[in-house]
């Protein structure tokens, strides 16, 4: 484990706020996490028919960080995700592509809360063209700048995954385009809400060839993903599919279809493909990119919070290493 900052000496505070989850980071002087808390109070906390949202979102900061703020003083609160999104507690706006990620300080947008002042990150957003639609990026930016760095110059592609994964092309900083997958939330509605849930048996097992048997007929030929799906339920019925496996053997299929589909014009560079996810997905996309020849690099699952500090430096909200002593 990296030595942390004395914790008399925190810098600033990071949020790291989106849809249905709160995760706040205590971070240090140079960097380092000192702290972390993780919570359910997403903006979907804050309903429709809030009469006060500015109010009920102050709240929610004030009872996951308001501890912090009290024993460090006014440390700067910076904010990323959906937050800044029109459900949020302002429209932070974008920067379009291509764009380095080393402007995002440039471009944030303060709010004042009843205890703090917020900053909030702005989102990238991809505009259309005549063969694309546009796509949007909000959140996922900070977790790039948090992984990436200058010096990895060659063209990368780096796979967020998620309940929107997000498929990103990369030249050091830069972000030069993306697309976005919803494998994840479609995976979530066939597993609970579909006829193949039906035979369907949940577990916390990984049934590995289960798993890799959908990922080769997904990837097989990802336009006929919709016919193919169909086989969780035929196969179960043959009962060549067990019932505990219907669910790996349908996120094979879902992840091998968008991994294939998305390789396509990703295959310029040579370099293993950085996943950044939670444990549980980086496993299954790293496993689904391996059998499909490319190697992967599995990066930082908080890279949320380095990207938060790379942000407030280059905002000025705290001191950089070089003017920290001035």
């Amino acid at each position: 484990m990296a030595n942390l900052a004395p914790p008399e000496a925190p810098q600033m505070i990071g949020l790291d706020w989106g849809t249905s989850s709160l995760r706040a980071f205590l971070i240090g002087n140079g960097g380092e996490i000192l702290a972390e808390r993780n919570g359910p109070d997403g903006i979907m906390a804050v309903g429709p028919d809030s009469t006060d949202p500015r109010g009920d979102f102050s709240h929610i900061a004030q009872s996951a960080i308001g501890d912090w703020l009290a024993n460090y003083g006014q440390l700067p609160v910076l904010a990323s995700g959906m937050i800044g999104s029109t459900q949020g507690i302002a429209e932070a706006g974008y920067l379009d592509l291509p764009t380095d990620l080393g402007d995002l300080g440039k471009h944030l947008t303060t709010i004042e809360l009843d205890t703090v002042d917020l900053s909030i990150v702005p989102g990238l957003q991809k505009t259309a063209s005549e063969t694309d639609a546009p796509d949007v990026i909000r959140g996922e930016e900070t977790q790039l700048l948090g992984l990436l760095t200058p010096e990895l110059s060659e063209q990368r592609t780096v796979v967020l995954p998620g309940t929107h994964s997000k498929w990103v092309t990369s030249e050091g900083t830069r972000i030069t385009d993306f697309s976005t997958s919803m494998s994840g939330e479609i995976f979530g509605l066939l597993s609970t809400s579909s006829i193949l849930a039906r035979l369907a048996e949940p577990t916390v097992d990984f049934h590995l060839e289960a798993f890799d048997w959908g990922v080769s007929i997904g990837a097989d030929d990802p336009a006929v993903l919709t016919s193919s799906l169909f086989s969780a339920r035929t196969w179960a019925l043959d009962g060549r599919l067990l019932a505990e496996e219907v669910n790996d053997y349908l996120s094979g299929m879902l992840i091998g279809s968008e991994t294939a589909s998305q390789l396509t014009p990703n295959t310029e560079s040579s370099a293993p493909v950085i996943i950044c996810g939670s444990t549980n997905l980086t496993q299954r996309y790293s496993r689904a990119l391996n059998r499909l020849g490319r190697e992967t690099v599995v990066a930082d699952p908080r890279a949320a919070a380095t990207g938060l500090f790379r942000i407030a430096e280059h905002s000025g909200l705290v001191p950089t290493k070089e003017n920290a002593h001035d």
